[in-house]
């Protein structure tokens, strides 16, 4: 990774920690990377990968280096419009590696364990998370509590993505367990419309996630989290002919004061 991409110093005290993590400032926007490859103590609810064993990514629960380096990053932040903060492993989902620790069908390697860091994510106003673990279009909303400077606090809320739509296999929901946190799911909300051999619309393809932040006449700012899809076209034989940009219906808009 770090032969083909240039990122910010993070100060790790350990150089195989050095470039695992990260934070940029682009604008008005604050976009944070975590590792959430590995987990301390090992095997544990508090694990996302239960086949690595010392492994050389850093733990990301409480009071570990990472843990503090991204309560410092996410104090910084305060000035930005926006935060977003990305990390491999789903935090709240409906797919295979969102399955608890308790159930029998848990797959070793659940994003849940990621959710030590909720309280912290809700504290600093983070605007959304983006991850991928599941492979699933998968659009979640957790609302909470953020403190504030006077040491009030108000309602916030954050939004939980898996783009797993970027490669890979497009998986279903997983059976015997439910995320009561989903506002979209593309396997659920988007059925296929057929005619003969050819696809019409929904289904789920792959593409990407876009978020378009600007400003409007009044100073406020906007983000808008535009989830895309690569739609096959397809001829009366069932034959692609091309491909079309297009947009799945689940557009959310985020707001920020002017500043």
């Amino acid at each position: 990774f770090l032969t083909y991409f240039d990122v910010p110093c993070n100060g790790a005290a350990s150089p195989k920690h050095r470039g695992r993590y990260y934070s940029i400032v682009y604008g008005p926007i604050t976009f944070i990377t975590l590792d959430s490859s590995d987990g301390l103590p090992h095997q544990t609810a508090s694990d996302t990968n239960h086949n690595l064993e010392g492994s050389h990514a850093p733990d990301f629960n409480p009071s570990s280096e990472q843990y503090r380096w991204l309560e410092a990053r996410l104090a910084e932040a305060q000035s930005s419009a926006f935060t977003f903060v990305q990390f491999h492993h789903t935090m709240f989902g409906s797919g295979p590696h969102s399955i608890p620790f308790a159930n029998p069908n848990f797959s070793g390697q659940a994003g849940i364990a990621m959710r030590v860091l909720l309280t912290l994510l809700m504290r600093y106003g983070v605007d959304a998370v983006f991850s991928g673990h599941d492979e699933l279009l998968e659009r979640s909303l957790v609302t909470g509590t953020e403190s504030l400077p006077d040491g009030s606090t108000r309602a916030h809320r954050i939004h939980f993505y898996d783009v797993g739509m970027g490669g890979d296999g497009l998986r279903g929901p997983s059976e015997g367990f439910d995320n009561p946190y989903r506002q979209f799911l593309a396997h659920d909300d988007v059925p296929e419309v057929w005619n003969g051999k050819q696809l019409f619309s929904g289904g789920k393809h792959y593409g990407h996630l876009e978020v378009n932040v600007t400003q409007n006449a009044e100073g406020q700012w906007l983000a808008e989290l535009t989830p895309v899809q690569v739609f096959p076209l397809l001829d009366s034989e069932g034959k692609v002919t091309g491909w079309e940009r297009r947009t799945y219906d689940d557009v959310v808009t985020i707001t920020a004061p002017a500043g």
